[in-house]
């Protein structure tokens, strides 16, 4: 815990000191880091705008703030207290549920997940070839998988440290070692495993993000470095998602920081890499292609999920940054629309490319994950309708062609001066397939400093209409769901796991 709150406390102060850089030096540290100090450098700034539009800029702060707390926020929330059960949205009672854990094995009648101690988790999937579970994350400012059994049953964990050094000799404000986290994960074909890392903070002074491919018992196969420069500075490739496809190759999809695309459209990134085997019997992965998407008018572009069509073909969305009315990128934080690409795999060349809020309003959207559905996709994220509104928990229904059929839009409010804001991190089909199961998070501030956050999840019937849902008084965001046995569902809170019913009921 005192080790992400340092690192997060050092990103703020980083990002005050960089006010005062020129702007050449400003544009080399244009960075996610820097997405969030220097907005918050304008809102402490004593020339701030009329009151009207520090309170929106305060807003954006808050949100962008958030983007860079949130992938740590759970380590944090790992010394908070007893975890609370879910209310309705308009209130109600709540039990607590006190969880029991001997490190390797499930201590509850409920599912539970127990981590190794002193690692922190960014992703939990489901294992496809077989019943268990995978866990990614660091431990020791290093890469980290566990896997487990279908009852959260320790199976096996691994810690590596075999990409160098992490240090900077970038001054003031950064930490002088950063860490290379996993970041994403999927089980291959094989029974092992294909990781994508996050270097972390996320600054190009720490060195280059990788890929790697394990067998079955975690051991190394191969590693690939994601290496570019543009100019003197290292481009990182930050994975939010990878997965392997049905023709045995891997894609990948994030973001780079570093440049602002180099005569390369946009911030956000697909590659597919194939396995070689060299004459020696080595193996070795190979980049196939690799494209950047997005405007390249901001530098925040960004994909965050990926999946394979029915017709083999690739399906991402994310965000497409443009300038906001009045604030322009804002320091790296920009508007933009919920982005959605279907991509061929033989070169990556986009086959089709939408750009979605709702219907009529003109603000930023955002998606974070997406689904497959019988006549189109279904994608959760986040929007914004307009520079005094709430930031909101949105799903979009797309057809084929990835035009909008409907969009829902949360229960976020504002209630006096206080804003309520929500997001939603993934979703899935329900069992029955009658309704889309959203989960994340939600949290009411004034100002970085009293924000609070708690798990949501909600019901959205399949034309749309929200059917139900439900706050858990949980310290934390709710960052996947997967359908689980007896109809019920898993939820990941970081590194807390929790059982759900249907009827978003968890389960002591």
């Amino acid at each position: 815990m005192n080790k992400v709150l340092y690192i997060i406390l050092s990103l703020l102060l980083f990002s005050l000191t960089m006010i005062s850089c020129s702007s050449d030096d400003t544009e080399t540290v244009n960075e996610p880091i820097q997405k969030a100090g220097d907005a918050v450098g304008d809102v402490v700034d004593p020339v701030a705008d009329v009151v009207d539009d520090t309170v929106d800029v305060v807003d954006d702060t808050v949100d962008v703030v958030n983007d860079v707390v949130d992938p740590v926020a759970d380590v944090v929330n790992d010394g908070l207290g007893a975890v609370t059960g879910g209310t309705g949205v308009a209130g109600g009672g709540s039990e607590t549920v006190t969880p029991e854990c001997d490190g390797k094995n499930n201590g509850s009648s409920s599912f539970q997940i127990c981590l190794e101690k002193g690692a922190s988790v960014w992703e939990f999937v489901k294992n496809k070839k077989d019943s268990g579970y995978a866990l990614v994350g660091s431990k020791d400012k290093r890469p980290w998988i566990q896997i487990v059994d279908e009852n959260g049953k320790y199976q096996m964990s691994k810690g590596y440290d075999v990409f160098g050094e992490y240090k900077s000799n970038f001054d003031p404000g950064m930490p002088t070692e950063g860490q290379l986290d996993g970041s994403a994960i999927s089980q291959t074909k094989d029974g092992g495993y294909i990781v994508g890392t996050y270097v972390n903070p996320r600054h190009h002074s720490y060195g280059y993000g990788y890929i790697f491919k394990t067998n079955k018992q975690g051991e190394i196969e191969w590693k690939k470095a994601l290496k570019y420069k543009s100019g003197k500075t290292n481009v990182i490739h930050f994975v939010e998602d990878i997965i392997e496809t049905e023709s045995g190759d891997f894609v990948a999809v994030g973001y780079t920081s570093g440049d602002r695309g180099n005569n390369m459209k946009g911030q956000g990134f697909m590659l597919k890499m194939s396995e070689e085997v060299q004459t020696s019997g080595n193996k070795e992965g190979k980049i196939d292609w690799i494209q950047r998407f997005g405007s390249n008018a901001c530098v925040f572009d960004t994909l965050e999920d990926v999946l394979e069509a029915d017709d083999n073909n690739l399906i991402a969305v994310g965000k497409f940054e443009k300038a906001c009315p009045k604030y322009g990128c804002f320091h790296g934080y920009a508007c933009g629309d919920m982005y959605f690409l279907k991509i061929d795999p033989e070169d990556g060349k986009t086959l089709i490319a939408e750009k979605h809020r709702n219907f009529t309003k003109q603000w930023w959207a955002r998606g974070y994950s997406v689904i497959k559905m019988d006549d189109g996709y279904a994608v959760g994220g986040n929007i914004r309708d307009n520079k005094h509104a709430v930031v909101n928990s949105a799903v979009w229904k797309l057809n084929n062609s990835g035009k909008m059929v409907w969009n829902w839009v949360g229960t976020g409010r504002i209630e006096g001066k206080v804003h309520q804001q929500e997001v939603v991190n993934a979703i899935t089909l329900s069992h029955d397939s009658n309704s889309i199961l959203a989960v994340g998070h939600t949290r009411f501030f004034k100002n970085v400093r009293d924000q609070k956050s708690n798990m949501m999840v909600w019901s959205i019937d399949l034309n749309g209409n929200g059917k139900w849902g439900k706050k858990y008084e949980i310290h934390r965001y709710a960052g996947i769901i997967t359908r689980f046995k007896n109809n019920h569902y898993l939820l990941s809170g970081g590194s807390r796991f929790f059982e759900m019913d249907s009827n978003g009921e968890l389960i002591k």
